[in-house]
């Protein structure tokens, strides 16, 4: 299925007119008119239809016939917070999570963090999110925040809150609602200090193994949304 991104457009059902810009995915894929595109305002809104035709300036006209609304969500708020890594694993963890429903992705900053200058990574990391939902079909794109130390992320986290930790407890422990959301913690590659476990755990975080074998982060960021997810029945909601 080719999927157009059209940011904050009103979709209603008709005729709308597609940019070059926008239209230009569409144009590379070679779809032609009577083919089925959707058409993604990222705020909710995917837009089913068809290719009706291509203009000269190379904009092209597509007939939408039904709009979705909140396709691929979650029930609630999903928040990743993940220690930033200084490679581009960092981007493909905002691409799976993207890809996994999270809502939100809060990159955090731990002792264990390598780099610095990390707020001028974020605009390429909404960028990655955004080119994710197209993949994937959904119809939001997580919001990216800006990097942020990690007691000052604690201090705002609220929902079922979770951190991935080795030594933590396996699966099904959850006894509590998660109708506030669900917030998910990783740490850095070397994982976080013993004060940084305390300060954590202060702040009401459960902990969860993801199994026997030591993950990377980017792995664990994965595995601990998926699993938290099936536990909670969302893979069917």
């Amino acid at each position: 299925m080719t999927r157009l991104v059209f940011p904050d457009i009103e979709l209603v059902p008709g005729e709308l007119l597609v940019p070059p810009p926008v239209a230009r995915h569409a144009r590379v894929a070679r779809v032609e008119p009577g083919e089925a595109v959707e058409v993604l305002n990222l705020a909710g809104g995917v837009g089913l239809g068809t290719l009706v035709r291509w203009n000269g300036d190379g904009s092209c006209v597509v007939a939408i016939s039904q709009v979705l609304r909140e396709r691929g969500e979650p029930p609630a708020p999903l928040t990743l917070a993940l220690a930033v890594l200084h490679t581009q694993a960092f981007d493909w963890a905002v691409e799976k999570a993207t890809e996994l429903g999270v809502t939100a992705v809060v990159p955090v900053l731990t002792s264990r963090v390598q780099g610095r200058d990390h707020g001028k990574r974020v605009s390429r990391w909404q960028r990655v999110a955004e080119a994710a939902v197209a993949q994937c079909g959904r119809s939001r794109a997580p919001e990216v925040a800006s990097p942020v130390a990690l007691g000052d992320f604690l201090a705002g986290a609220f929902g079922l809150r979770v951190v991935a930790d080795f030594g933590g407890k396996a699966l099904p422990f959850f006894s509590v609602s998660a109708s506030s959301g669900v917030t998910l913690l990783v740490g850095p590659e070397g994982g976080f200090t013993g004060d940084e476990r305390r300060t954590i755990a202060g702040a009401g975080f459960v902990t969860l193994s993801l199994g026997p074998r030591t993950l990377r982060a980017e792995t664990a960021a994965v595995c601990g949304l998926a699993v938290l997810q099936a536990a909670l029945g969302w893979w069917t909601t």
